[in-house]
């Protein structure tokens, strides 16, 4: 039995592509999460001010690089039974 081996193309692409739909995903929750608003509660004695936690968009933009290199990546890998552009049939 045969064990077949995934060249360098397809598995660092199907690695990106996953890194990349992982932070996407992250940065839409992120974003689509509504703020948590604060407030004093009865306990305290002092007020606490409302502030609100800056959102980056970095996620999503290191996550859609990361998709489009995978996806180029996986696209151009050269599959292993493809013969070389030299004895290629034309």
């Amino acid at each position: 039995m045969k064990a077949t081996k995934m060249r360098f193309g397809r598995v660092y692409g199907v690695g990106l592509i996953v890194l990349g739909l992982v932070l996407l995903v992250s940065q839409f929750v992120h974003y689509m999460t509504p703020l948590k608003e604060l407030g004093p509660t009865q306990t305290e004695t002092r007020t606490v001010k409302n502030t609100q936690h800056l959102t980056s968009s970095w996620p999503g933009f290191i996550g859609a690089g990361s998709l489009v290199t995978g996806i180029a990546l996986f696209i151009t890998a050269r599959r292993k039974d493809e013969p070389d552009s030299k004895s290629k049939v034309k």
